[in-house]
């Protein structure tokens, strides 16, 4: 296993190699691998690693390179992303300029390993044996109190774990913050019970930083080590706990913050966006600010949207009434829903939450609107049982489920090129949203329940299937959205939507494997239910 740094300036050279050193050391790793910017001497590297070594008698196995000139986040990133890398060190300091500490945070927050940002403080390092811990509990917070407490051991030192509890009172406070911090402490692996190397402590303050600032300065540490899981803490925590007087002069200590890597589910959406980045043409800024005023102002339910909806469904109404395919193919091309549904794709892509709102409701009104038609055409027709026309959608199978994701990707895609814009028209004919739900109007008043029901399956399958088919393609295209906890709703619903597939899944394979059982590919129950109705079957002319 590896430790990894990356150096980008002088000024930041010797410290950070020194931390680098004693985190490799104190983990018991065998490598530290120093990546350090071309403008940086590889001799001055060589010359912090020499002073070093005239000081301890033990060095990790080195590897120095340079990156490349021109090399970016991602360039980095990928030197980081080697199985054998367990620790990546940045630096976080004042005097490397906006664009390299920018730099530095990004690779932060992607977290490809777990990752270290120190902010150091100016005085020399030579070993470290007294290490304050902020620690509320939590992935980091306990990944800070391990790493914290390997290199205070390796040092014979002290680590200081410390809760900040709100004034409830004196004695009540610092009870309840022992007991928290006890908990923490042992869901770290760590043994409260050792004394010796482990010192903690409660401070009494309305304010974590407060309560931060308050233990750092009565104490003489080395190092104090934060736990975050984003850069917001991590701007908080370098810059605003600690005064400046804290981190100068010979004894000015260091501040670190520390997460985990992120976790499988994560690191597979990060490998997915950057297949598609090599792969799929990715949409340029006016591109995609087309593509979101579109959807946006095109799924609002407005009077032209309820217009359409209802001519839409009088329409295919009357072609299944008079079971006329081609009839009701128009009715495809006058529904408006393709574009909500889209929007709703978009909506998860972007963490969007209005729009969701806004795509929702015109779905949800849009379907009741186009029952109620197809109630009122099934009620005023003469039709008094099913035809052929009506009960292909009301008997869907998972080759419907095909047509919906390949529909939703195609639609998608081709609503975010312009030049494509003509084949929207070919796949609305092959998302087929209005004919099923006007089936599902005129089988109630039909009082034909199970071909209702089965309608139903069909419109809710290419819903489901077509939002996440677009959020995909989306995604695949190159749009981004919000990231952290204001996510958390995408994650709940992108969830919610796969599990609500699966179930919709059960009675479409379940059609499928029936029918393909059958000998001949037919359903002896449809054909003796057609045949009593008098309709002609395949094969067979009317009488």
């Amino acid at each position: 296993m590896a430790v990894v740094t990356i150096v980008h300036a002088s000024e930041e050279a010797e410290g950070l190699i020194r931390w680098s050193l004693l985190f490799a050391l104190a983990m018991g790793d065998e490598r530290l691998q120093i990546l350090h910017s071309p403008e940086l001497p590889g001799q001055e590297i060589q010359d912090h690693l020499d002073r070093w070594a005239e000081e301890h008698p033990s060095l990790p196995e080195l590897e120095i390179s340079s990156y490349p000139a021109n090399a970016d986040d991602d360039d980095l990133l990928d030197a980081l992303r080697k199985p054998f890398v367990r620790l990546a060190i940045l630096g976080q300091n004042r005097w490397l300029g906006q664009d390299r500490l920018r730099l530095n945070r990004k690779i932060f927050d992607r977290a490809v390993c777990d990752s270290v940002l120190i902010r150091l403080g100016s005085g020399r390092v030579e070993e470290c044996d007294s290490v304050l811990i902020p620690s509320a509990g939590g992935v980091h917070s306990c990944l800070a109190l391990r790493l914290g407490s390997r290199i205070a051991r390796r040092f014979a030192g002290v680590i200081h774990p410390l809760y900040i509890e709100p004034e409830i009172g004196e004695d009540e406070g610092e009870a309840v913050g022992q007991r928290v911090l006890g908990r923490v402490i042992v869901d770290a692996g760590l043994d409260p019970e050792d004394k010796e190397h482990i010192q903690p402590r409660v401070v009494v303050a309305n304010g974590v930083l407060k309560g931060i600032r308050e233990a750092a300065h009565e104490g003489n540490f080395d190092i104090v080590l934060v736990g975050a899981s984003n850069s917001l803490s991590v701007k908080r925590k370098l810059f605003g706990a600690l005064p400046d007087r804290m981190l100068e002069g010979e004894e000015g200590m260091a501040v670190a913050v520390i997460r985990r890597r992120h976790p499988v589910a994560h690191r597979i959406r990060d490998s997915l966006e950057r297949f598609f980045q090599l792969r799929v043409p990715q949409l340029e800024r006016e591109a995609r600010i087309a593509l979101f005023d579109r959807l946006q102002t095109q799924s609002k339910w407005s009077f032209d949207f309820m217009a359409l909806m209802i001519l839409a469904t009088g329409i295919a109404a009357l072609g299944l009434i008079q079971n006329s395919p081609a009839v009701v193919i128009g009715a495809m091309l006058v529904a408006p829903l393709m574009t909500p549904l889209l929007g709703s794709g978009l909506s998860l892509v972007q963490g969007n939450l209005p729009l969701m709102r806004t795509c929702l409701r015109s779905i949800f009104l849009g379907f009741f609107a186009a029952l109620t038609m197809g109630a009122i055409f099934g009620w005023i027709s003469p039709l008094s049982e099913l035809n052929s026309e009506l009960l292909a959608r009301g008997n869907p199978s998972a080759l419907d489920f095909g047509v919906a994701a390949l529909s939703g990707f195609a639609a998608s895609y081709c609503i975010a090129r312009p030049n494509l814009s003509s084949a929207l028209a070919g796949v609305a004919i092959a998302a087929a949203l209005v004919p099923p739900i006007a089936t599902v109007g005129i089988s109630l008043t039909l009082r034909e329940w199970g071909n209702a029901e089965g309608a139903a399956l069909l419109f809710g399958t290419n819903v489901v299937t077509i939002i996440l088919a677009s959020s995909l393609t989306f995604f695949a295209m190159g749009i981004r959205g919000q990231t952290g906890s204001k996510m958390l709703w995408v994650r709940r619903v992108v969830v919610f939507l796969l599990i609500l597939l699966a179930l919709l899944m059960i009675p479409l394979a379940a059609v499928l494997v029936k029918s393909a059982s059958e000998p001949d590919g037919d359903d002896p129950g449809e054909k003796d239910q057609i045949e009593s109705r008098g309709l002609p079957i395949s094969g067979q002319e009317e009488n």
